[in-house]
């Protein structure tokens, strides 16, 4: 499991930083170019590339709480078949 954080959190920090260079980028040139709808495209994917690092934060606590309901109720499963059992 620690093999596939690093690498989603490899892949997604790659992401942020294309989306961030791309957005500085952009937002360079149109305000250079006094094109500034090139501008705020630029602004809107320089921001976005905060949003999916936030995103994949949330993500990965969505997992864990998976993950630790799956082991609460293989636990209650487990209590229930030795409940059977003794019976």
């Amino acid at each position: 499991m620690a093999r596939s954080v690093a690498a989603t959190r490899a892949l997604t920090v790659a992401a942020a930083v294309f989306l961030g260079f791309d957005g500085a980028v952009l937002s360079a040139v149109g305000a250079w170019a006094h094109q500034y709808l090139l501008a705020i495209v630029g602004i809107c994917l320089f921001l976005s590339a905060g949003l999916v690092l936030l995103y994949w934060r949330w993500h990965q606590q969505q997992l864990a709480e998976i993950a630790e309901a799956r082991r609460q109720l293989r636990q209650e499963a487990q209590a229930l078949r030795d409940l059977i059992q003794n019976n």
